[in-house]
């Protein structure tokens, strides 16, 4: 077999002697230049974000529920465990309740707020724009533009986008060039495109890192079942989510 390859603005030409081998040579080349192609066309993490958003538009399950299991750790050591049970509703409402749920300790994220309530009685109101259910399925349920105001409003730049490996995946890293940890930025899978981390800033010298470390598929879309936290580089949470199902109505109250 004889081949070469000539590229002229874009365009590759190819002579082969085995017709044959011609034809599954020309699936393969094609195919592996769409693949690298495609990854090369997105130029900012705006364009990424919008690929992604259309892909997932409205399919994860909109509202569903889980348990998860918790293992905490102080100093990288394991100082406890816990147990909560959570129920989501897309785009903006998340509901935690710690431990057995008639003792009524929970927490309520609703649009840009969260209610705390202890013993079934609130006990604090404050301003939280939640980016972590945004980034993990909100955006697929709310219209792009709004969905890159809420972004940039946190600090993510959107301009910059750079392309590494990360835990034998490659990776897109929105918000931040290569090696550079300083910067609110969040990590996408180059073939999935599902969120595997994001690094971001809860205030002056207090850095979280939050890593999705195993995904299930779900509805259209697809769900987190392990994740881990470290702030400011130690481990502080470990958490194994289980019994996930469907739910038809947010409980909030």
């Amino acid at each position: 077999m004889l081949f070469y390859v000539i590229k002229r603005n874009r365009t590759f030409l190819l002579c082969i002697q085995d017709q044959y081998v011609m034809r599954r040579f020309v699936f393969v080349f094609c195919f592996l230049f769409f693949v690298i192609d495609s990854h090369a066309q997105y130029k900012t993490g705006e364009e990424l974000v919008a690929v992604m958003h259309k892909r997932y538009y409205k399919a994860p399950c909109k509202i569903y529920s889980f348990s998860q299991r918790n293992t905490h750790y102080k100093a990288d050591t394991v100082s406890g465990h816990s147990e909560w049970h959570e129920v989501i509703e897309f785009p903006d409402k998340f509901r935690i309740d710690f431990g057995n749920k008639s003792d009524g300790n929970f927490v309520v994220f609703k649009n840009d707020s969260v209610f705390n309530y202890k013993a079934g009685k609130q006990v604090k109101l404050r301003a939280d724009s939640n980016t972590l259910l945004l980034l993990l399925g909100g955006m697929y349920y709310r219209p792009l533009e709004d969905v890159f105001a809420r972004v940039k409003i946190q600090g993510y730049d959107l301009n910059i986008l750079s392309s590494q490996v990360w835990n034998g995946e490659e990776v897109f890293v929105i918000g931040a060039k290569e090696n550079d940890l300083s910067r609110n930025q969040f990590w996408v899978n180059k073939k999935t495109l599902r969120v595997l981390r994001i690094i971001e800033a809860r205030g002056e010298n207090d850095k979280m890192d939050m890593r999705f470390e195993a995904h299930q598929d779900w509805c259209k879309g697809y769900v987190e079942t392990k994740v881990s936290f470290r702030r400011n580089g130690k481990l502080e949470q470990v958490e194994e989510y289980y019994d996930i199902k469907e739910a038809t109505s947010f409980p909030e109250r």
